[in-house]
């Protein structure tokens, strides 16, 4: 088909719908695949594929409009000040928090409810990241609080209504909560927050996308809240929730998400609104029979955490093949074997030109940018970074009392990156800059001393705990590794605020993690 019979079909009937509602758009239009298109339109006449707003209503999350002072963090009880006099009873009743300008404040729990906010919440497609952030969601008046004697509500509700919440160098979010002019017109009262949410089967998914297409199933029985840059999806029946829970962590999915998403905000982020959402054609649950159903949902469940990591990655496995190859054939596709691999083709291309795009045009914003020197900037942000954060973790501190240990030579001068050898013939062995610097027998071991030479690469040996004391200080080791690199990011950002080029920042990260040995 030409391009000029492809702009033609934007003139036919079934094109446009109910007024301006568009379901085909132009850039859409443009990329799609002529085969793949004219299959789906024969499934989409024949009522096997469906638009996902059919089978139910997509919303936005909750926008606050001041999240310093609506999002507060709870401190867990063996936290909380001697001062407020809590105890075991009353946690039960009552939770101690913390707001955005780290006021702290006494709130009943009815009133506070736990969030979902940001892609980062969703883990997988089955598993959410819980925190300890929550929503002040007040739907009463305050006549109403008093007679339920709700002091501590009424408390942070004055607190809303006299003090500035400046937790932005965004001049547009500063001012009293109740006064700001996106908050005070709000119905019935300026701290009712609109988009009503309860506690149903839901599916939830970011409005921007990177390198993962993750549509996460939440059950009803959690009673989480969804914040905004996240979208939920409320099925009319709570029986189709799986299925359409499914289809929409498809491949056929993904690349329709590919197809209708916007990545003009640059860095190769997509970005799609609800609109685009409510067009994914998704199979409809209605025209499956029960063991149809049930083939759909091993198939999904075969699939070792599916929506967890980067989704290219997923590509190719054969769980994923399976449930891709299930999914087509139910939906009625005329030759599903091919289709995955043309579905998987097309996706990568359209991928491919979204990074494409951010590299193409990132020359040309470093060609405009102003000619600075950085470079004796870099030390100065490097060293303040470092100085605001506590030393990278020492495996040697999660050693037992009485552990038995074992004498590892260092056999050279560490000089580079530190790495520990996998395969086969280097398999326990610790380099430096591709230099066997000590053998220590075993990975675990060989982690072991690698740790220690971070903090002192200047050892000429390391003193090693046998293999029936090792792998739990290893173990515990990594875990606050973990803990310890998010931390490092968490105060990164708060620490290089208005070093916008993500080159120079990069080089402080890397210069700051060199001086705290963790590198």
């Amino acid at each position: 088909m030409s391009f000029s019979k492809n702009l033609d079909r934007l003139i036919t009937p079934g094109v446009y719908a109910r007024g301006i509602k568009v379901k085909v758009r132009w850039g859409q239009l443009i990329r799609a695949s002529v085969a793949l298109s004219e299959d789906q339109s024969r499934l989409v006449t024949s009522e096997k594929l469906v638009q996902l707003d059919s089978l139910g209503k997509i919303r936005g999350g909750i926008v606050t409009r001041a999240n310093g002072y609506f999002l507060v963090r709870e401190i867990p009880f063996d936290q909380i000040p001697a001062r407020f006099k809590m105890t075991r009873g009353d946690v039960k009743r009552l939770a101690v928090i913390t707001d955005g300008l780290d006021f702290m404040a006494k709130i009943e729990r009815e009133f506070l409810k736990p969030v979902i906010k940001g892609p980062e919440s969703l883990e997988s497609a089955f598993g959410v990241r819980r925190s300890d952030i929550r929503l002040f969601d007040v739907k009463d008046d305050k006549k109403a609080l008093e007679q339920r004697h709700a002091n501590g509500a009424l408390a942070y509700l004055r607190r809303g209504e006299t003090v500035n919440f400046k937790t932005s160098e965004d001049e547009l979010k500063g001012g009293i909560p109740s006064l700001r002019p996106q908050v005070k017109n709000r119905k019935p009262f300026w701290y009712s927050l609109q988009g009503e949410q309860t506690a149903r089967t839901r599916i939830v998914f970011p409005e921007h996308l990177s390198n993962r297409y993750v549509f996460t199933l939440i059950s009803d029985s959690d009673p989480s809240v969804i914040i905004d840059k996240l979208y939920l999806f409320e099925p009319k029946s709570d029986e189709s929730a799986q299925i359409i829970h499914a289809a929409l962590n498809s491949l056929f999915s993904w690349y329709q998400v590919e197809l209708r998403g916007r990545s003009q905000l640059g860095q190769g982020v997509l970005e799609l609104k609800i609109p685009d959402f409510a067009g994914l054609l998704v199979i409809n649950p209605a025209t499956m029979s029960a063991k149809q159903k049930s083939a759909l949902l091993k198939a999904f469940a075969d699939m070792p955490a599916p929506g967890s990591g980067p989704s290219f990655s997923e590509l190719g496995t054969a769980a994923r093949h399976a449930f891709d190859l299930t999914y087509l054939k139910l939906c009625g596709f005329s030759d599903p074997e091919a289709m995955v691999l043309r579905l998987e083709q097309e996706l990568r291309a359209l991928a491919g030109e979204r990074i494409e795009r951010r590299l193409s045009v990132s020359e040309a914003k470093v060609s405009r940018r102003k000619v600075t020197n950085v470079a004796a900037s870099v030390d100065a942000y490097a060293t303040r970074l470092a100085a605001s954060i506590e030393p990278h973790p020492d495996p040697r501190s999660f050693l037992e009392e009485g552990a038995q240990t074992e004498t590892v030579a260092i056999l050279a001068p560490v000089e580079g990156a530190l790495e520990v050898g996998v395969e086969l013939f280097d398999q326990g062995e610790v380099t430096a800059g591709g230099i066997c610097v000590a053998r220590a027998g075993s990975i675990q071991a060989a982690q072991f001393v690698r740790g220690v030479l971070m903090i002192q690469p200047d050892l000429s040996q390391v003193e090693v705990p046998t293999a029936k004391f090792l792998e739990k200080p290893v173990s515990d080791w990594h875990r606050e590794c973990r803990r310890w690199h998010k931390k490092f990011k968490t105060t990164a950002e708060k620490t290089l605020v208005g070093l916008d080029d993500p080159r120079t920042r990069l080089a402080v990260e890397q210069r700051a993690l060199r001086l705290l040995h963790a590198f």
